[in-house]
């Protein structure tokens, strides 16, 4: 499993984590479900941020790439719950894992979620939901 590298030091937790999911230990914002080939991790990250959705898709990239050399991108969409308000960048990992890299802009914030699954495996629903929660946030 890949770690808080991709969500580096994560900022306060305003987000729930995924129904029926349990905190990582020692991490803040990060949960996990799942054990051995089939365990799986979300994190949470919310900080401040001056650029728009569009430089946000950028950065994600540009950090996950950097970050975890082996990855590639499978391609960056809109997020269906929220289009045009938020996005989800996803990676084919080392090891036969997927990475989902949510992300969303508003007043003056970003909020970036990752979910890191075995290829293998479908989309957890709770997570899309906790996705959902934080990324299809209304500007005030």
């Amino acid at each position: 499993m890949i770690s808080a590298v991709v969500l580096a030091a994560c900022g306060h937790a305003a987000s729930a984590a995924p129904k029926g999911w349990q905190p990582l230990p020692g991490a803040s914002a990060a949960w996990a479900n799942g054990s051995g080939r089939a365990a799986q991790e979300y994190y949470y990250r919310r900080v401040r941020f001056g650029g728009t959705l569009q430089d946000l898709a950028s950065a994600v990239t540009i950090n996950v790439l950097l970050h975890q050399r082996a990855a590639r991108l499978r391609g960056s969409v809109p997020f269906a719950p929220c289009p045009g308000a938020a996005g989800v960048a996803t990676f084919t990992l080392p090891g036969g894992q997927i990475l989902e890299e949510g992300f969303s802009v508003s007043n003056g914030e970003s909020v970036r979620t990752a979910y890191i699954r075995p290829a293998a495996a479908a989309a957890d629903a709770n997570v899309t939901a906790a996705m959902q929660s934080a990324l299809c946030v209304a500007p005030a």
